[in-house]
């Protein structure tokens, strides 16, 4: 028996219990994929806990403080921080951890990372109605 369909046609079983597709990111202000095996920079929406997972391994791009990395189409009611790892050749985060922050926006910014930081790495989630 198929399961039930809702008025778009979407399959109600596969939105309630199913995983939803990746979607690739924008990149922008020069960040790009590191790629060699590393996973892309991309999201997804978790419908039914009202979530966005993020998740990506991201390199050269501009690391001053607010810089917009991507712009997501699930913007949170508040400002939303996602802790990162990154690689530098120099110098320390000043006494903050360096973090992307997910605006009411959308944009996926970047916050205290230390001088020649060349690499981030990240995966997390953020509320869309926190």
């Amino acid at each position: 028996m198929p399961s039930p369909t809702v008025l778009a046609g979407t399959d109600l079983l596969a939105t309630l219990v199913g995983v939803p597709a990746w979607s690739s990111m924008g990149l922008v202000n020069s960040w790009a994929n590191f790629g060699s095996g590393f996973v892309n920079a991309q999201y997804r929406l978790w419908p039914l806990i009202n979530e966005v997972e993020v998740i990506g391994v991201i390199t050269g791009g501009t690391i001053t403080g607010g810089t917009t990395i991507a712009t997501l189409p699930n913007a949170p009611v508040s400002t939303q921080p996602i802790p990162v790892m990154v690689s530098s050749t120099s110098g320390g985060a000043g006494g903050q951890s360096p973090r992307l922050d997910v605006t009411t926006g959308g944009a996926l910014q970047v916050q205290n990372l230390p001088t020649g930081t060349v690499t981030i790495m990240f995966h997390g989630w953020y509320s869309l109605d926190a």
